[in-house]
């Protein structure tokens, strides 16, 4: 590689880099934006029903991105996720204040699952219902029925996953369709559920 004479470097080279780092930072903030207007545009609402000692059933309504916790269905729920106790507590140290922090590992994107008013149209789209089961020491089951009618007791499709495999897909270190490919995700019951919901939760934000 040949090194640039200083009238070049200082003139030409320097300043044209300088650009260019402005620019990518210009590009970073637009994106940004979209993705904070994107998410501002949610109305929807999320129910959460806990079986068992303490547990009960909650109704999350987003309104224009905003989530608060309402005595109703502000609208037909997208999603109804439904768990037992032991399981919520092991849920909760698992993915801390969010479950969608679970779904996002599972998706591969290593954190929370940001729901974006484009992907909540996809979202709103899906019947059935899944039933995802984190294998292994402390482990869980989480029901999650998507549409407004009430969630059945057994469910369309479940996706298992073992704890060395999803570690790997919290990290970013392993892509969910490598995952399911080498059967490191195992599905039982309607695979098309399971690939629609895929499709869902990563398109793009």
């Amino acid at each position: 590689m040949t090194t640039p004479d200083p009238v070049t470097y200082f003139t030409e080279l320097f300043p044209a880099q300088w650009a260019r780092t402005l620019q990518d930072q210009e590009r970073a903030v637009k994106d940004a934006q979209r993705l904070l207007d994107d998410m501002r545009a949610v109305n929807a609402t999320l129910q959460v029903e806990v079986k068992g000692e303490g547990g009960g059933r909650w109704s999350l309504n987003v309104e224009d991105g905003v989530m608060a916790p309402g005595s109703g269905a502000a609208n037909a729920p997208f999603l109804t996720l439904v768990l037992e106790r032991p399981d919520f507590e092991r849920l909760a140290a698992e993915a801390g204040d969010s479950p969608l922090a679970f779904l996002g590992a599972l998706a591969s994107q290593g954190g929370d699952l940001k729901l974006t008013d484009s992907r909540m149209q996809n979202l709103a789209m899906l019947r059935g219902t899944l039933r995802f089961e984190l294998a292994g020491e402390a482990g869980f089951a989480l029901l999650a029925h998507f549409g407004g009618d009430a969630p059945p007791e057994e469910p369309t499709t479940t996706i298992r996953v073992e704890r060395e495999a999803y570690e790997a897909l919290k990290a970013g270190e392993l892509a969910a369709q490598d995952a399911f490919l080498s059967g490191q995700i195992e599905l039982e019951g309607d695979m098309q559920l399971a690939m629609q919901l895929a499709l869902a939760v990563l398109s793009p934000e």
